[in-house]
């Protein structure tokens, strides 16, 4: 008895070997909680945190298909809280889940996606996202603040129409109110967790601040695009499938375009939470 369990313990503990040896994939290695973690808690990138990102591939109805990967790479450093970091530059991986065009069961063009995973240092995180507002390269290229001085910008417009003074470490004010400071990088706010709404106030140690880059605290929709409108944003099922339309020929999202996000939830938890129902193309 004891030796056929030792042979068993051996074998599970090789099988992963011979697994990977037959997929010829490294198994890459995935955000494991702590012991005594909550589910909340365990979250590598907590809910509601926003992530001001640039698209590396282009979206397109007529062109990119079903299963086709998209990727997106974060434009300014993420504040998780207990002063950790989603870094600039980490990337976000993602597919497409259909893409239509007129004449095929609809009179617009459509396309779904979705992001799967970011990169959090070593690890891939599994992640639900949400779509806030989606910006033209055009649109990303205006909010571009053009340096003065090694320190100071011109007045700019962010992508959703709000005009602040750029200056590191300066605040940054919508209309009266201030929402936040500028960093070399991008806008750093104060908004409710919950709703995303601007709260208002200095950026302050204690705080988890949330990046905006070069978008308004108030950005919400299509900016930059003659007829794009964001048909679902991830918010109903399948959560996390966004759809994107328009009445043109094909949904064209260019290759430099800006998304501004906001996490469902990350971790392994939202692995086992995940489901995505069949469904039309196009739904």
């Amino acid at each position: 008895m004891k030796n056929n369990l030792k042979m068993l313990g051996l074998a599970m503990c090789v099988l992963p070997l011979y697994l990977q040896a037959g997929t010829g994939q490294d198994l890459k290695p995935v955000y494991q909680p702590a012991q005594g973690q909550t589910t909340r808690s365990a979250e590598p990138i907590p809910a509601g945190t926003i992530l001001p990102v640039s698209l590396n591939t282009a979206l397109r109805s007529d062109k990119s298909g079903s299963g086709t990967t998209i990727i997106a790479t974060v434009m300014q450093d993420v504040p998780l809280g207990q002063g950790e970091m989603l870094r600039k530059g980490s990337l976000l991986t993602g597919h497409v889940a259909a893409a239509i065009t007129p004449g095929k069961g609809s009179d617009d063009s459509k396309i779904s996606f979705q992001f799967d995973q970011v990169r959090l240092g070593n690890l891939t995180i599994p992640i639900t996202t949400t779509l806030r507002a989606v910006a033209s390269r055009s649109a990303v290229s205006a909010a571009t603040p053009e340096l003065t001085s090694s320190e100071y910008a011109d007045n700019t417009i962010e992508i959703g129409g709000d005009q602040i003074s750029y200056g590191e470490g300066g605040p940054v004010m919508v209309r009266s109110q201030v929402v936040g400071k500028y960093t070399s990088q991008g806008v750093l706010a104060n908004v409710d967790q919950n709703s995303g709404a601007p709260s208002g106030g200095m950026i302050e140690d204690n705080t988890r601040p949330q990046a905006f880059w070069l978008f308004s605290v108030n950005a919400r929709g299509a900016y930059g695009f003659r007829d794009l409108t964001i048909l679902q944003s991830g918010r109903t099922e399948p959560l996390g499938e966004v759809t994107l339309a328009s009445n043109r020929q094909a949904v064209k999202v260019d290759k430099g375009s800006a998304m501004l996000l906001r996490v469902d939830r990350s971790g392994p938890e939202e692995v086992q939470a995940r489901t995505t129902p069949s469904r039309e193309t196009g739904q």
